[in-house]
């Protein structure tokens, strides 16, 4: 199966940790307190989406 091109699944860093997932015209983005929760989340969902993880460090 070939990865869509509107899939995507970010690690966002702020104060917490975030993790946004694109599929099918949709985003949804969910709040983490630890980041090896974070991180797991976003491989399981980079797994089934077919993409690789990207990571984006916000400033404040």
């Amino acid at each position: 199966m070939a990865p869509h091109e509107q899939h995507a699944v970010e690690i966002i860093r702020e104060r917490k940790w975030s993790v946004r997932v694109t599929a099918y015209g949709s985003s949804l983005t969910l709040p983490f307190e630890a980041e090896e929760y974070a991180r797991s989340y976003a491989d399981g969902q980079a797994f089934r989406l077919g993409v690789q993880v990207v990571e984006l460090k916000r400033c404040a």
